[in-house]
């Protein structure tokens, strides 16, 4: 990763289309880098729910939930995340070192977020390790306070997709860059988006359409939309735990300094994921009002920029 402009092609075009080129050229050098800063390995730790991207066996990529308990993520170094106490189901299993895989850290209970992307290292035997490529923090903007509550009543009924999509106020998208080399800034990201209920929705039986708000200004998900149209969606019904993974491709509609960017969805495929207690996460609040997090890219914490760490990696 260049840590002077840690940006792919694509993000620095559509960052310039926007008129913030410059700006996000020097907080992404200050603020985006190839390890995790001590706050972030603590909270990393310290969290019983995350959300990962990785791609398929075609290359599409795909939004799954991380969910456990405080400790299945593991700071080995500075640079190396572990990741264990996967269900024998999940996803990460199938990973095999050298491929990339992008990890967002979020605490609903205080809206602070953290990102970490990487390249799978190894398998130690017990899980996976992340080899950090980039690290940053997010601010809380659109983050809903929930709390657990892991014995919430379930539902008999059926989830129906269209319901569950327009009704939430909180989805995941996982995206990818065309060229995946993160010497180039490029890999898989997963983000989060929050709003009021309704604003995702569909625009028709094969399309779904949300406006995205402005936000750290490095538009890492736009500009990898642009790179190449695939992502993956992920909705979660967090009052019994239930899942809905959307996948598709992805288009910008009238992207522009002086309008919000609308993203439109066309839906190749869905599938419903039965009921995980560890995911039940009623809202206890809606977000607090917050005009952008462009002018402070972490979540609660606002730190200077942090020297890389001398520590010597264990292998």
């Amino acid at each position: 990763m260049r840590t002077d402009d840690p940006f792919h092609a694509d993000e620095r075009a559509l960052q310039e289309l926007m008129g913030v080129r410059e700006q996000a050229r020097q907080r992404g050098a200050t603020s985006i880098r190839p390890f995790m800063p001590e706050q972030h390995q603590r909270f990393f730790e310290s969290l019983p729910l995350a959300f990962v991207a990785t791609l398929d066996h075609f290359g599409h990529p795909q939004a799954d939930a991380l969910a456990g308990r405080p400790g299945m993520l593991r700071a080995v170094t500075p640079a190396l995340l572990a990741v264990h106490d996967m269900s024998k189901e999940h996803v990460l299993l199938s990973l095999r070192p050298g491929v990339p895989m992008g990890l967002l850290g979020i605490d609903f209970t205080n809206g602070r977020r953290n990102r970490a992307n990487g390249v799978i290292e190894r398998d130690d035997g017990n899980g996976l390790v992340l080899r950090i490529t980039h690290s940053f923090g997010n601010c809380p903007r659109h983050i809903h306070v929930r709390r657990p509550d892991p014995v919430a009543a379930t539902s008999a009924a059926t989830l129906d997709p269209r319901t569950l999509v327009e009704g939430a106020a909180t989805f995941f998208i996982a995206s990818r860059s065309a060229e995946l080399d993160p010497s180039r800034g490029g890999g898989v990201d997963i983000s989060h988006r929050g709003g009021a209920p309704g604003f995702v929705r569909w625009a028709d039986a094969d399309t779904v359409v949300f406006d995205d708000v402005a936000g750290n200004n490095f538009f890492n998900t736009l500009g990898n939309i642009v790179s190449d149209p695939r992502v993956g969606l992920l909705f979660v019904d967090f009052d019994n735990g239930r899942q809905l993974r959307i996948s598709g491709e992805a288009a910008l509609v009238a992207p522009s300094a002086s309008r919000p960017v609308q993203v439109r969805v066309r839906v190749l495929h869905t599938t419903l994921i039965s009921e995980i207690p560890e995911l039940r996460w009623p809202l206890v609040a809606p977000a607090s009002p917050c005009s952008s997090c462009a002018a402070g890219e972490s979540s609660p914490e606002a730190l200077p920029p942090v020297p890389h760490p001398s520590t010597q990696e264990s292998t």
